[in-house]
């Protein structure tokens, strides 16, 4: 794939990732988290990949199981870069107090080098069936995630990603359409064999809440386990 085409195609998820310069600043309230993150990426054939990933988040200090994640996916390589995916997750706020959600989903998913690093781009699409919310729910997501060496066996690597949450129309009760969040992570990873990746860093998430006075923003201490089979 060309440069040129490539461009194109992550060209909307920074123009997503710029309005956030724009989005409203408000008092937040804070709270203190940790995720959990284990995800499974497996060639079932030369063209289709199958993705699972477990994602318990604790929140409240990190005293109490607030969300947790649970998804699936096939993906089809159109070519060595670029594949799209179809998946499922069910994704219940758990605190506080039980909130069931399940999210249907299709993605781009764009992998690539640039000299020593390595450059993903993610959009992705999400319809959420939330209870309560009063209707479907459609959220567009792109991600942009670099990771480059920092050690001479290319174990040890910093990585760095921005993701941006856009609501793409409001429900009775739930989300209301525009601006939903942002997430921006610095942290490390360690390829501890061929199969198994460990990442770790910090992640801060801004959430808009226009239903509320405030808005709320996580400081979230992330953990990785990244089966490549």
């Amino acid at each position: 794939m060309r440069p040129a085409n490539w461009v194109v195609l992550i060209a909307c998820g920074v123009a997503l990732h710029l309005t956030t310069v724009a989005a409203p600043v408000c008092a937040d309230e804070s709270d203190t988290q940790q995720w959990t993150v284990i995800t499974v990426d497996k060639d079932l054939s030369k063209r289709w990949r199958g993705f699972f990933e477990l994602q318990p988040r604790f929140g409240q200090n990190i005293s109490t199981a607030e969300r947790i994640i649970v998804r699936a996916a096939a993906g089809y390589r159109i070519n060595s870069k670029l594949s799209v995916w179809q998946g499922y997750g069910w994704t219940p706020q758990l605190e506080p107090e039980f909130n069931n959600e399940h999210r249907p989903f299709q993605q781009l998913l764009f992998e690539d080098t640039l000299g020593k690093t390595r450059l993903t781009s993610r959009t992705r699409l999400e319809e959420r069936f939330i209870d309560g919310a009063g209707g479907t729910e459609f959220r567009l997501r792109s991600l942009v995630r670099l990771s480059h060496p920092i050690s001479a066996d290319h174990r040890w690597a910093a990585v760095g990603y921005d993701e941006v949450f856009w609501n793409l129309n409001s429900t009775d009760r739930g989300p209301v359409s525009g601006f939903d969040q942002n997430r921006l992570f610095l942290g490390v990873s360690r390829q501890v064999n061929p199969e198994l990746r460990v990442e770790t860093g910090y992640l801060w998430n801004h959430v808009n809440l226009p239903r509320t006075s405030e808005n709320r923003r996580l400081d979230v201490w992330v953990v990785q386990f990244a089966f490549r089979l």
